[in-house]
């Protein structure tokens, strides 16, 4: 008997036979396709065969490789639960995976990124030195030296380039801290330490095409370079610390901007990937091997803890972040000058907890609060800053104003509560408080250079206008205050209008928020006595803000 001859075996079936889950005999054409009439055709690409368990763990072991590497500004994450065991299956030869060296991300990773022609080196060295010489004391979350590092190479990273992109947003949105910062150091420079009190002198670059151009990109601009940067980060699966900064100035570059869900949802963005990489649990601080790195978290967490405070008191926002690491060290380093005002900045908004801003935000229902907590806070608030002069004067700015601004806070929860009396034995829990306060604010901004102010930026600026707001609206409930003063003496109607000159001219101003402090202030005078000719003049601020806009940035000369 003839034996069974064995039917041949096909490499690949062909894509019909595939697909109707037939015998091929891998023909072109296949005997099949021909008795059938069918296009023939191996277009389809054949699945790799094997167990699955082996590609599993390869790619585990990427992903786990991924999320350790070693950059700048990365930050262990510690494995916990089933992850932990996971780590320690892959673990081959007693090390852990973990600890196989990585190159940073910025190097490997969006390697065809290219950044925008329309921002040129130039631009980018003239607004960062603009915030390290006007910005940072307020806010030292960044290094310089790693900042001037990253610009010295031939090619930037996606992940710094989006740092810098959203730190270059907020700068030109004040234009004027960049004038200043290029009249006052020409081609000079805070040394690599961040000490502002320093500089070190460069030579102009002589590449034509690093020039910076007349006009500044605008702020849209270096907004969309952070987003399409950000496609080339896996900045959600694998975030670092260069993330939380970048979260953080486009919070503030959206709230400068006066969009409030973009500026609510990065501030959210920036908290959370904090809260992802552990960096509210001093437990993680104690496992940084890279001082700068623990240094630099440390402060970012609290900028974000105070930043999330007074957002909480604008908006009415919940409270994410707690008192939940230790305070920055104060050491004999290049930042000594600066830190004493960050921790008195820090000391100010913590006296604001959940408790408070859980009552703030429900002000309107009938939530407890005690009186004899509100008066011992304004007091506290009253004697917060007892050596402020020893500030740098952008700290100044931002240290006393915030504290008059608290002050009108709390008042305006007891306004809520009906709290305050006109014969209370403490002027803070009086009707008339926002005078003193308003009059304390008048002549801290008469005592402290424009400069300082313009450096705070918005931020400031709303705060004065809540201040203003709230006077207003006591002159108008006692319009005897109308009448106060006069003569030499300077009453409430003078300090008034001194806050509506600040809002619309010293801060550069706010169309928007002008408009609306000086319908209050017309509200005032409903008793017949006409507007003072100040406020009449103030009602063309804006279009002054604009030409001063547009001459400013024509005259920034190149770099």
């Amino acid at each position: 008997m003839q034996a069974r001859r064995k039917p041949h075996k096909v490499k690949q079936a062909c894509d019909a036979c595939h697909g109707r889950k037939v015998r091929c005999d891998g023909a072109r054409p296949c005997a099949g396709c021909e008795g059938l009439s069918l296009a023939c055709t191996y277009l389809a690409v054949p699945k790799k065969t094997g167990p699955k368990n082996g590609r599993r763990v390869a790619r585990t072991q990427a992903v786990l490789r991924s999320a350790t590497e070693r950059r700048p500004y990365a930050v262990p994450v510690p494995l916990r639960g089933s992850a932990a065991e996971v780590g320690a299956e892959l673990s081959s030869n007693g090390r852990d995976v973990a600890s196989t060296p990585s190159p940073p991300r910025s190097d490997h990773r969006g390697s065809t990124f290219r950044p925008s022609r329309e921002v040129s080196r130039g631009v980018m060295k003239r607004c960062m030195d603009a915030f390290f010489t006007h910005k940072y004391p307020i806010t030292p979350i960044l290094d310089r030296r790693r900042i001037e590092e990253a610009l010295a190479r031939p090619t930037l990273g996606a992940d710094e380039y989006a740092l810098i992109m959203a730190c270059c947003a907020v700068i030109v949105l004040s234009p004027e801290i960049i004038v200043l910062s290029v009249a006052e150091l020409p081609w000079s420079s805070p040394s690599p330490t961040s000490s502002t009190s320093s500089t070190s002198t460069t030579s102009p670059p002589s590449d034509a095409g690093d020039a910076a151009p007349t006009a500044l990109p605008s702020a849209d601009h270096f907004l969309a370079e952070v987003s399409r940067a950000r496609l080339s980060c896996n900045h959600v699966t694998n975030p670092s610390l260069i993330d939380v900064q970048t979260s953080f100035f486009l919070f503030a570059a959206h709230f400068c901007m006066g969009r409030g869900n973009p500026a609510w949802f990065h501030l959210r963005e920036a908290m959370t990937i904090l809260q992802v990489l552990r960096l509210h649990e001093e437990s993680t601080y104690e496992t940084m091997t890279d001082p700068l790195l623990a240094i630099f978290a440390r402060r970012v967490f609290w900028v974000l803890f105070v930043t999330e405070r007074a957002y909480a008191l604008q908006r009415h926002r919940p409270l994410t972040l707690q008192n939940t690491i230790a305070l920055p060290a104060l050491d004999d380093g290049p930042d000594c000058q600066i830190l004493p005002g960050l921790l008195d900045l820090i000391a100010l908004f913590q006296n604001f907890d959940s408790d408070f801003v859980s009552i703030w935000n429900l002000s309107g229902t009938v939530a407890a609060a005690s009186p004899s907590y509100l008066a011992r806070l304004q007091r506290v608030l009253a004697f917060a800053l007892p050596r402020v002069a020893d500030r740098a004067s952008m700290q100044q700015a931002d240290l006393l104003i915030s504290q008059q601004w608290l002050k009108v806070i709390v008042w305006q929860l007891c306004v809520t509560k009906t709290l305050l009396s006109n014969s209370s034995s403490e002027d803070s829990m009086s009707l008339c408080y926002p005078v003193t306060i308003a009059r304390d604010l008048v002549g801290i901004a008469h005592k402290l250079p424009s400069q300082a102010l313009e450096a705070n930026g918005v931020g400031i600026l709303e705060k004065v206008f809540d201040i203003a707001c709230s006077l207003a609206d006591v002159i108008a409930l006692r319009p005897a205050l109308i009448a106060a003063g006069g003569g030499m003496e300077i009453g409430p109607v003078d300090h008034l209008l001194e806050l509506v000159r600040i809002v619309g001219t010293v801060l550069g101003g706010s169309s928007r928020h002008l408009r609306l402090l000086n319908e209050k202030v017309r509200e005032c005078f409903h008793t017949g006595i006409p507007p003072d000719e100040r406020v009449l003049a103030l009602e063309n601020a804006e279009t002054e803000r604009r030409v001063y806009e547009e001459v400013s940035q024509r005259s920034v000369p190149e770099t």
